[in-house]
């Protein structure tokens, strides 16, 4: 019987795989790598437990990041004890970081037989938005119709891994200036990556600033703003633990530029013990630092230093400022 590893992009996909008749043992790439560190020059179990790291700090919960990455680092080194590896992955960013990730890791020790799945809808779900929606009968169909990983495609993700941890982002432009058709969907989430830098018009982030025009038109409710910033994106790769962490952000800055109604600070799992009805009775307002960031008379990046990582960039201090020229489309250089 052929002894198959299938690779996903986490719980829910997984479930899905995990409950239909696929046979095989199930690997989840747990990874929220849209956003904190991801430096070059580091090798698997570095990198992860640098992201775990990150995760535990960042997401704090029961779960155990630094064991978790251990035990899928361990199955992806010993994946050449299968015969075949299935990858089934969707069009997001989140999941096509998570495919350079994993193609790169095999580039230097492909396995004999490695098939990808990737699609960016399903006849049966209206408006897909990713693997987990599927019933687990619909599963056997897209294993049916996987393909070889191509030599383009593997040349390709090494690209985009490199592109991805570098410390000059420019080289996701020079990236996205070549061919990129050997995976269809990854131009896009990188160019959606690129508007994660702060703008060059306001000084915040896309997700940032849908999330303030959405409070300005009156959705207050911080699960209503998840699922209307959810509505926004055409390739849906945030969820809500890290929507409410941006949220956080935005009310607990040096100068807020959102405030919860009630005078308290914004409380949100899995940060903070809070009940559903608490939770949702929380409204937002813009401070009136936000009101002018809103109104184009104020730098978002100005008024709060940057502090974080997008792949391998770090923004951080005085060091001049990635920023995105949102008319142009295109990355600049700007002291904060």
């Amino acid at each position: 019987m052929t002894k198959r590893l299938n690779i996903t992009n986490g719980d829910s996909a997984a479930g899905v795989i995990r409950a239909s008749a696929v046979a095989g043992d199930i690997l989840p790439w747990q990874d929220l790598m849209f956003e904190g560190p991801f430096p070059a020059g580091l090798n698997l179990e570095a990198t992860s437990q640098q992201r775990a790291d990150y995760l535990a700090a960042t997401y704090p919960n029961d779960r155990d990041p630094a064991d978790e990455m251990q035990q899928r680092d361990r199955q992806f080194r010993d994946a050449g004890a299968y015969d075949e590896i299935v990858l089934w992955f969707e069009h997001d960013l989140l999941d096509q970081l998570q495919l350079l990730q994993i193609l790169a890791g095999f580039a230097d020790a492909r396995p004999a037989s490695l098939d990808l799945i990737c699609i960016d809808n399903h006849p049966a779900v209206t408006e897909f938005r990713g693997l987990g929606q599927l019933h687990p009968t619909q599963a056997p169909a897209l294993l049916d119709a996987r393909a070889a990983v191509t030599d383009a495609q593997f040349a390709l993700a090494q690209a985009g891994w490199s592109a991805f941890r570098s410390a000059d982002p420019r080289a996701i432009e020079t990236l996205l200036a070549g061919e990129m058709s050997a995976l269809p969907f990854l131009a896009p989430a990188l160019s959606r990556h690129l508007e994660e830098f702060p703008s060059t018009t306001h000084g915040l982030a896309r997700t940032d600033r849908q999330l303030l025009e959405l409070v300005a038109g009156g959705r207050r409710d911080p699960l209503a703003l998840f699922m209307e910033n959810m509505a926004l994106e055409s390739h849906l790769f945030m969820g809500d633990w890290s929507t409410f962490r941006r949220l956080a952000a935005l009310c607990d800055g040096p100068t807020p530029l959102l405030r919860c109604r009630s005078g308290l600070p914004f409380r949100y799992p899995p940060r903070d013990k809070i009940d559903i009805e608490a939770f949702r009775g929380q409204r937002f307002v813009l401070s009136a630092s936000g009101q002018e960031v809103f109104d184009g008379t104020a730098d978002a990046a100005a008024l709060n230093p940057v502090d974080h990582w997008l792949g391998g960039v770090h923004l951080h201090g005085d060091a001049p400022l990635w920023r995105w020229d949102e008319e142009q489309g295109q990355l600049t250089q700007k002291t904060a």
